[in-house]
């Protein structure tokens, strides 16, 4: 086996067809890494002529010169080879140490343990558990199962793979997901995909939904860069509009339809006294209230406003993956279903372009309602799918000396920075003292 560094193309043709791949590990992101001044080696291990493993090292340093090699999600390999795993990454450890690194990070985009969209353990599925302590062995340090914001590791995914069209996609959705889908639909909501131009709209309506629901954003000009150096088909900044004069008009027109339909079965069942149009009374009732709430709903957005953008999420399409990176509803517009849209639409785009899994990624409060993040976990899981959990981030210092001097370093800084806190804060005293405050 030989370790290698990989040309654009060669590392581009392995990692697009790699059952491993994502968003993280590809072209489009090395790219826009660079463009953004970020240092980025693409590397490989060859066997008999044949490329068997690959990755992305990104290399960040803080302002005191601490440098981190990290390959995040990846390196892209069978980790059922051991006698691979540990030749990748002893050699990795190797090339992160000469490049004056002091740790090196990876994250193996491989489950932990199967789960059901419930969440429960499926072993008999898949168990990569052993994994665990094989890198242990190598000198790794697992970093833990909590959520992690930074490197996703919690997910929930749609396998796409045998789903014929969009009906029988939707149909495999619970009966709350297609209503709000269809309702959407008949309503107007409609889907348009932010360009350089058009990037203000998008950027205000992420912002908006970010400050409302407190997910943190990228600034602005994170999403342009992404615009001017990656393909229209792995960015994709996606918002659902809907046109406030037209959507009133439609509703109004509706309403008036069928309260003539209303009144007319009314006299009709006063002629004849037909039980059959009595039932359909109700029915159209139902109708004519519904359309009255519509309107009561939206008298808070007059015609002035015209068309709004009520959802805006950024998703990245690269391999057999189409991901929902990042996004949200305007909760002012939240009436409108706006990123149950934009799921629906998506999906549909991954069906019609052969992607193989619809990623909902970052998902928390699996285990119990009264989680944070559990409504956002149940609302991705009325689409269909499952928990996938990833097995995680691990560690290993290149350099000993600067890592522990550094770990030493922060463990004095946070413990200073927890004494200091503890003479700023009064509430914090023992309560001794705060009887003698008090008296």
């Amino acid at each position: 086996m030989e370790f290698v560094l990989l040309s654009d193309a060669e590392f581009e043709t392995f990692a697009k067809g790699h059952p491993q791949g994502s968003f993280i590990q590809s072209m489009d992101l090395t790219r826009f890494q660079r463009a953004r001044g970020q240092e980025v080696e693409l590397f490989g291990v060859t066997q008999g002529g044949s490329l068997i493993a690959a990755g992305k090292l990104v290399y960040t340093s803080n302002r005191i010169g601490y440098k981190v090699a990290d390959c995040a999600k990846g390196p892209l390999m069978d980790y059922s080879d051991a006698a691979a795993v540990r030749f990748v990454v002893e050699q990795l450890k190797k090339h992160a140490a000469s490049k004056k690194a002091a740790e090196l990070r990876i994250s193996p985009h491989v489950k932990y343990i199967a789960r059901d969209e419930d969440g429960a353990e499926h072993p008999e599925v898949e168990d990569n558990r052993p994994l665990l302590k094989e890198l242990e062995g190598f000198g790794f340090k697992h970093q833990g199962f909590d959520m992690n914001f930074a490197n996703i590791n919690w997910m929930f995914i749609k396998t796409l793979d045998g789903i014929a069209d969009a009906e029988e996609l939707i149909m495999g959705m619970n009966y709350r997901t297609r209503k709000a889908i269809r309702k959407a639909e008949k309503n107007g909501v409609y889907l348009e995909q932010a360009t350089l131009e058009t990037l203000d709209d998008f950027y205000n309506a992420l912002k908006t939904a970010g400050d409302e629901k407190g997910f943190t954003y990228r600034e602005r000009e994170y999403y342009e860069q992404l615009l001017r150096n990656t393909s229209d088909e792995f960015t994709k900044l996606m918002m659902a509009k809907i046109n406030i004069p037209e959507y009133r008009a439609s509703i109004t027109e509706r309403l008036e339809a069928e309260s003539k339909n209303l009144a007319d079965l009314k006299r009709e069942v006063e002629e004849t006294g037909s039980k059959k149009k009595a039932n359909k009374v109700k029915v159209v009732q139902d109708l004519v209230d519904s359309y009255e709430r519509s309107l009561k709903d939206i008298e808070r957005f007059p015609d002035s406003v015209g068309v709004a953008t009520v959802a805006a999420i950024h998703f990245a399409c690269s391999g057999d993956e189409l991901t929902c990176v990042i996004g949200g509803t305007v909760q002012d517009y939240i009436y409108f279903n706006g990123a149950t849209s934009l799921y629906w639409g998506m999906m549909l785009h991954a069906l019609n372009n052969g992607y193989s899994r619809y990623n909902f990624y970052g998902t928390f409060g699996i285990q119990g309602q009264d989680e944070s993040g559990h409504g956002g976990y149940e609302f991705k899981k009325g689409f269909g799918g499952e928990v996938v959990q990833l097995i995680g981030d691990f560690v290993a210092p290149v350099s000993p000396v600067k890592y522990t001097a550094y770990r030493v370093a922060r463990k004095l800084a946070g413990a200073a920075q927890t004494v200091l806190g503890n003479l700023r804060e009064p509430a914090k005293l023992p309560v001794i003292g705060k009887f003698l405050r008090k008296n």
